[in-house]
């Protein structure tokens, strides 16, 4: 379901633009669908890898909340931008995701070590295994906890909107949010390759 990865910008596009993109991917038209997943694609995937630790389960999710957003475009209306649309879809089918895996793993414990890609430069190689260290303290955290912690910081959303993505009070957004960003930040300083980097990081 991997679309083609030509570049393609939601901000060149006109709201009524996106609006005929959608309505045409919901009566079937598959030019729409896939013009609907070249705009989409690498957000829900990129969303989906974070939020999910086993690199399977995060492609599996990315493919399913795409579907989920195909068969909901004629669903959106333009009330808030067709990412935040996106994102939100992509939150709720990892909520369904995340419980289905929880209870495969009371029956049956599984662990997974992600290969590393081959890197072609230094630079690549050094931005690579911070995003790598980083992530992996990021999966350490509690599935809510984190799943707030990737919207806010990572998608930029602000505290309510975060709220709104999960459906959960303002109030117990900003508790995930402060644990989670609690929790992260002892983590990533007790990593030695992180250390100096989150030295810089200011309270909210």
């Amino acid at each position: 379901m991997e679309p083609n990865r030509a570049t393609h910008s939601i901000k060149n596009l006109e709201m009524a633009d996106i609006l005929n993109i959608c309505r045409l991917a919901s009566d079937g038209d598959e030019n729409a669908r896939r013009r609907l997943m070249d705009l989409l694609y690498e957000r829900i995937h990129r969303t989906a890898s974070y939020v999910l630790s086993n690199p399977d389960d995060a492609r599996d999710l990315a493919q399913t909340a795409c579907v989920e957003v195909l068969m909901s475009a004629g669903s959106y209306r333009g009330d808030a931008s067709l990412t935040y649309w996106a994102d939100r879809v992509t939150v709720q089918t990892a909520a369904k995701a995340f419980t289905k895996k929880k209870r495969r793993e009371r029956l049956r414990e599984k662990f997974f070590q992600p290969a590393r890609q081959v890197m072609t430069t230094d630079e690549q190689v050094a931005r690579a295994q911070v995003r790598d260290r980083l992530t992996v303290h990021l999966h350490a955290l509690k599935y809510k906890q984190r799943q707030a912690v990737v919207l806010r910081y990572i998608h930029g959303y602000s505290n309510q909107q975060v709220a709104d993505l999960c459906e959960i009070p303002l109030e117990t957004a900003r508790a995930r949010l402060k644990k989670g960003r609690a929790e992260l930040k002892k983590k990533v300083l007790a990593d030695p390759m992180l250390s100096a980097w989150v030295q810089d990081w200011g309270e909210e």
